[in-house]
């Protein structure tokens, strides 16, 4: 069989001869060769992969282009805002619970963007929550335009006084969204303004009905197997795949190749303190601990993967309940810990993770004997 067998296409799978023949040429490709011919020739591809980015037209057509990296950008005033939200968020649910997904949708939406004086740009899909290409009306103070939108269309907006403005935006006569911008003094700290105001509204805003709008559209990244195949993992020359655990979608993601940046700076900053905190922990409390990571794995992955350990749930839930107590992780040690953490219960509490059947005896256990 060749590798380019007119036969065989994406669409069109193979006889059950030619599958078997087909999974042992595959098999031999791929301890021999590139994946890049075999996934381009039979899978369908989504996103960044290798040295190219996979994409499709609004006609059906493929697109493909060269990637051409760009690094990330330092914390800007618009992201600062989301880091202060899912902060606030965390106080309320968690992800992981049902009610979360209300309680962030309302604080997204019903939170003013806090800005300083100038101009920025504003994605439609998010700012003003636009489901598709249409003509809207965009009422700005007094004035009222009539411009063609689309979900990813970018408006630049400049404010240049100290005070508050509404953008209401109208589909076909009615409103459709309303959002508000409040310019603050080049003197203020933003997250503390941030604080402020959920301090005074957040339980008002709770009580607001659940934003109505239609659900975004979400671009996986990844590679698509045809229906006569299962899925890839592993590492490439391109990329590495693995599995999403409830369907043979795979994910794609690039090799490690480690940007410099400040979220890198910080946590090999960090890290080692975390680490140091856990290894002198009690050995009760590690006990304790190792019961808790065996239930939150069984609950949260599946066996035939790689396990997350015990020191790894550790240094997730130090980081995340740092970031909840607006705690400056670069101070940490053993004798500076977490605020108002003392036991596994603490912890627990203050990430908004589930118990799962630990009983009280063992939420008391201290993490450290020393006062």
């Amino acid at each position: 069989m060749s590798f380019n067998d007119s036969r065989i296409t994406k669409n069109r799978p193979p006889s059950h001869e030619a599958s078997e023949d087909l999974r042992e040429f595959i098999m031999k490709k791929i301890v021999t060769d590139s994946y890049l011919p075999l996934l381009e020739d039979y899978f369908h591809i989504h996103g960044h992969f290798g040295n190219n980015v996979y994409r499709k037209k609004r006609n059906g057509q493929p697109w493909v282009y060269k990637y051409v990296f760009r690094p990330k950008y330092d914390p800007t005033v618009l992201s600062r805002r989301v880091g202060c939200i899912t902060r606030i968020a965390a106080t309320l649910s968690n992800p992981q619970y049902k009610d979360y997904s209300e309680v962030i949708q309302k604080i997204y939406y019903y939170t003013p963007f806090f800005v300083y004086k100038g101009t920025y740009s504003f994605t439609c899909n998010t700012f003003l929550k636009l489901p598709v290409k249409d003509t809207y009306g965009l009422l700005t103070g007094d004035m009222m335009m009539q411009i063609k939108l689309a979900p990813r269309t970018k408006i630049t907006l400049t404010f240049n006084e100290e005070k508050s403005y509404f953008i209401k935006c109208f589909r076909h006569g009615v409103l459709h969204s309303e959002r508000e911008v409040i310019v603050i003094g080049d003197d203020e700290d933003l997250e503390s303004v941030y604080a402020e105001w959920f301090a005074e509204h957040l339980e008002e805003i709770m009580l607001l009905p659940k934003p109505r709008f239609r659900a975004q559209r979400i671009y996986r990244h990844g590679i698509e197997p045809p229906d006569w195949f299962s899925w890839l993992v592993g590492k490439t020359d391109e990329g590495i795949l693995y599995r999403h655990k409830r369907d043979r979608f795979m994910y794609i993601r690039s090799p490690y190749v480690h940007k410099r940046s400040v979220q890198c700076d910080y946590y090999y900053g960090v890290q080692p303190r975390v680490t140091a905190c856990w290894s002198v922990a009690t050995a009760g409390f590690k006990k304790i601990w190792k019961k808790y990571h065996i239930r939150w794995f069984d609950r949260n992955y599946m066996k035939n993967w790689k396990i997350v350990k015990t020191n790894n749930l550790w240094s997730k839930l130090v980081f995340q309940a740092g970031k909840v107590l607006g705690f400056d992780m670069e101070t940490l040690s053993i004798e500076h810990f977490l605020p108002g953490v003392e036991t596994i219960g603490d912890l627990i509490a203050v990430t908004g993770m589930k118990l799962y059947g630990l009983s009280a005896e063992e939420l008391n256990t201290r993490i450290y004997y020393h006062e």
